[in-house]
C-alpha cells in the first residue's frame, strides 16, 4: 500500500456529537458482538463469513435484532441493514455529526460492519446529492511523467445534467488567470477557454480531448465534479466483480492529518487501467460532511498519479447567464 507519508493534505476541523449505548434482550450475543467491534484495531481489512451455517445464524439474529432497533448498539444494527439502508444511515451519521465523538475503533467496527455493495451504494445515492453547486479544488495530477511542484487551485461552478462546467484558476495555485467554460447543450465536443497571464485576452474553441486540452491533466472538462468519484467507484465495483473480488475496500483506517482525524478507504485493484482507475485509489472523509474530502491514485509502483482537495461545496441554482461566455464575471469577451 502508498505510503500516507508521501502526501500533504488541506483539511479543517470540525466537531460533532453522540455515541450509542447497548442493551439487549439478547444480551449475551449484542455483548459478544460489541466486545468484538470495540475492540478492532485502527484499520480493518475486508472479512466476509464464508459458512452458510455462520449466514443463517447471522440471519436469525439480524430478525431478533432489528425487531428491537432500540435496544441494542449501533454497530450490531448496522450489520444487520441492508446495503442501501447501511449506506442512508452513514450518510445521515455523518451528517449528523454523530462519528466525532467516537473513537477510532468504534468507527472501524461500523467500517467492518460495511456490506461490500453498501460502499458502492453510499457513493451512488449518499455521497453526491446535488446536481448543481459551486466548489473550489487543489489539485496536482502527473502528466507525462512530470508531478507538479505547486498544485492548482480552482474555482468551478458545476451542473451535471445536462453537463456544464466553468472553471477559473486562482491566483495562488498554479495556472492562475486561466479559463475554462464548457456547456454540452451549446457544443458538446469543444470548450471555451483561455490561458493566464499576457495570453488571457486570447479566447478559443477548443476539442474537449485534443491535446492541448489535456495539457495539464489527463481527465477531461467532463470529468470536473464530485460526480466524476461516484462514476469512478461505479466502474472500478463492476470491474471488482467481474474478476470475482469484493468491491469493499481493501484498507479502511483513521489517519490524522493536520490534527483533524480523517476516515480513509483504499482499494487496491490487480491491474490499472482501463478495468481500473488506478492501481490503489483513496477516498478520505472529514467525518462531517458526506462528500469526500479528498481522492488520491497511486500506480503500481506506488508513484502519486493525483491528489485532489474539494472545499467549499455549496448547493447553487443557475440561472441562463450562470455559463453565459457574456458572463461579466468571466474574462471571455
Amino acid at each position: 500500500m502508498p505510503n500516507l507519508r508521501d502526501r500533504q493534505l488541506f483539511a479543517q476541523p470540525h466537531e460533532g456529537m453522540r455515541p450509542g449505548r447497548a442493551l439487549t434482550p439478547i444480551w449475551g450475543i449484542a455483548l459478544l458482538l460489541l466486545a468484538l467491534s470495540l475492540a478492532a484495531p485502527s484499520s480493518i481489512a475486508d472479512q466476509s463469513p464464508n459458512t452458510s451455517a455462520f449466514q443463517t445464524v447471522a440471519t436469525s439474529e439480524c430478525s431478533a435484532i432489528l425487531e428491537h432497533p432500540a435496544l441494542i448498539t449501533q454497530p450490531d444494527r448496522f450489520r444487520c441493514l441492508t446495503a442501501h439502508d447501511q449506506a442512508i444511515a452513514l450518510q445521515a451519521d455523518i451528517e449528523g455529526r454523530a462519528l466525532l465523538p467516537l473513537s477510532d475503533g468504534q468507527i472501524l467496527s461500523l467500517m467492518a460492519a460495511m456490506k461490500p455493495d453498501a460502499f458502492v451504494e453510499y457513493a451512488r445515492s449518499g455521497m453526491i446529492q446535488n446536481n448543481t453547486y459551486e466548489y473550489r479544488m487543489r489539485r496536482q495530477e502527473r502528466v507525462s511523467g512530470h508531478w507538479p511542484e505547486r498544485a492548482d487551485h480552482i474555482d468551478i461552478r458545476y451542473e451535471d445534467t445536462p453537463r456544464k462546467v466553468y472553471a477559473r484558476w486562482l491566483p495562488d495555485g498554479q495556472h492562475a488567470g486561466q479559463e475554462i467554460l464548457y456547456d454540452e447543450t451549446r457544443a458538446a465536443d469543444t470548450l471555451l477557454g483561455h490561458p493566464g497571464g499576457p495570453l488571457r485576452i486570447i479566447s478559443a474553441e477548443i476539442p474537449i480531448d485534443s491535446i492541448f486540452a489535456r495539457a495539464q491533466s489527463r481527465h477531461s472538462v467532463r470529468d470536473f465534479g464530485l460526480q466524476f468519484v461516484t462514476r469512478t467507484i461505479e466502474h472500478d465495483a463492476r470491474s471488482f466483480r467481474e474478476e470475482g473480488l469484493s468491491e469493499k475496500p481493501a484498507h479502511v483506517e483513521i489517519i490524522t492529518m493536520n490534527s483533524i482525524r480523517l476516515l480513509a478507504w483504499t482499494w487496491s485493484a490487480p491491474s490499472g487501467p482501463p478495468n481500473h482507475y488506478a492501481k490503489n485509489v483513496q477516498l478520505l472523509f472529514d467525518l462531517v460532511h458526506p462528500w469526500p474530502s479528498d481522492e488520491i491514485a497511486w500506480d503500481g509502483r506506488g508513484e502519486l498519479l493525483e491528489r485532489i482537495h474539494f472545499e467549499d461545496i455549496e448547493p447553487r441554482r443557475w440561472d441562463a447567464a450562470s455559463f453565459s461566455r457574456h458572463n461579466p464575471d468571466f474574462g471571455f469577451d
